[in-house]
Parts: C-alpha cells; structure tokens; sequence
C-alpha cells in the first residue's frame, strides 16, 4: 500500500496583514517612546549628579540699592539659587527663592503678595513663612549688609 500523499501548499492570504505591520510599527514606536522617557527619568537626575559641588564660602553677590525702589525688588542669584532682595518700608528682605519642600523654584506673585511653589502648590506669605500646602519651614533669609549705596548679599 503505497499511497502517496500529495501535499498542496495552499497559500493564504489574509486581508490584515498590512494593518498587522502598522500595528507592530504602532507598538514598537510606543514601546520605544516609552522607554525612552523611562531613560530620561534616570539620567537626567544621574548626570545632574555630576555637577561640581562648590566648596567653601560661595562669593557674595553686589546690588546697587538704588536699582531697587522702595516697594520694589530686585532679582540675583547667590550660591547658584535666585533670590529676591527686598526694598520695603520696613527696610530691606533678602528671601530664597528655593521652596523647603523640594527645592523647586517658588515665583513671587506680587499681586497676591505671596510665593507660590509650582510643584506641591505650597505657598509663602510676603516675608518668606509658609503658609500652605507641603513645605515645612520658612524660605531662607539670606545674610547680607549695607555699605554706602551698595547691597551686599552673603558676605559677612
């Protein structure tokens, strides 16, 4: 008994197939999207880290006090942090502008006479105390002294 089988290649065809195709292009595009945003997540905090820490006492920063008005302030950076200096009635403010929760950024919002700090929605009353949300101390004050029409920001 000697039966022979024949064997029919039947080719199929299927009406999907180049949807299939965008389908695998549509999830390895996502896939790599997401993974790439995973990537960002981890290095861009890794190679922040890298970032040479400043030793010693940092250099003080010189303000004309005559470039702010009374009422006004003036913005600067010291220690490599902005701060806003101050000139009010009541005499001169020198406040951080980096929020004692996180260190995110606060912005000064002056119609409502507040910091705000866009990452919790913590807030800080005109001199720097907070007021609401997560932050659990007061912005800091930063040192400074007054010598002739000059603002002088951390020296002691």
């Amino acid at each position: 008994m000697d039966e022979k089988k024949e064997t029919k290649e039947v080719e199929e065809t299927h009406e999907g197939g180049k949807f299939l195709a965008n389908r695998r292009q549509f999830l390895g595009a996502f896939a790599g999207i997401v993974g790439a945003a995973g990537a960002l997540q981890v290095g861009v905090p890794l190679l922040a880290s890298f970032k040479p820490v400043q030793r010693g006492k940092p250099e003080p920063v010189t303000l004309n006090l005559g470039d702010i008005p009374v009422g006004g302030f003036a913005q600067a950076v010291y220690a490599g942090s902005t701060f806003l200096a101050f000139n009010r009635k009541t005499g001169i403010e020198c406040i951080s502008l980096k929020c004692t929760h996180l260190g995110c950024f606060v912005k000064w919002e002056a119609d409502k006479e507040r910091f705000q700090c866009p990452c919790h929605d913590g807030w800080f009353d005109k001199n720097g105390v907070n007021k609401g949300g997560p932050p659990p101390a007061p912005l800091e004050l930063l040192p400074f002294k007054v010598a002739g029409d000059k603002l002088i920001v951390g020296g002691e």
